[in-house]
């Protein structure tokens, strides 16, 4: 599995209750299109914010550091029915005498891009997924064209 380097720019709001992910990598700039909790986790980690109370992300982030689990990876991994799929890989620090344990994990690929920020670690795409998503730079001008918030479309956030 290629995989190529992609940066989370920004989020668009798309419709009342869809937002659009803005990823780019060298060859192509292209959008994922999520929900309104996971666009504001999204939108919440590129800005640096934090939530009052801890969300399921943030949960997710606390049990995985608890129990000393690293994210080693996180790749958009493939496109299934239109929709896009991640893969997740963990691992965590062996015991004396022990292999190291790592896992992979399928989720979506909103959660994906979410611990990826989380954790600070790189987010991949693979080649394939690049291959069929649509080159939406020219459309869409440069990253400097989005509001000082990184949060398009005008809903105050």
């Amino acid at each position: 599995m290629n995989l190529v380097a992609a940066t989370i720019e920004r989020v668009i709001a798309s419709t009342s209750d869809e937002f659009a992910v803005v990823l780019r990598t060298a060859e192509k700039t292209f959008l994922i299109f999520v929900g309104h909790a996971e666009a504001f986790a999204i939108f919440r980690e590129l800005k640096g914010t934090r939530s009052r109370r801890p969300l399921p992300h943030d949960l997710m982030a606390s049990v995985l550091r608890g129990f000393e689990i690293d994210v080693g990876r996180v790749a958009i991994s493939s496109i299934v029915d239109s929709t896009f799929c991640a893969t997740l890989l963990l691992r965590q620090a062996p015991a004396v005498g022990e292999a190291r344990r790592e896992l992979r994990l399928d989720l979506r690929a909103s959660d994906a891009m979410i611990l990826a920020l989380k954790s600070g670690r790189e987010l991949f795409v693979t080649e394939a997924v690049l291959s069929q998503v649509e080159d939406v730079s020219e459309l869409l001008g440069s990253a400097d064209d989005a509001d000082e918030s990184g949060f398009e479309g005008g809903l105050g956030l």
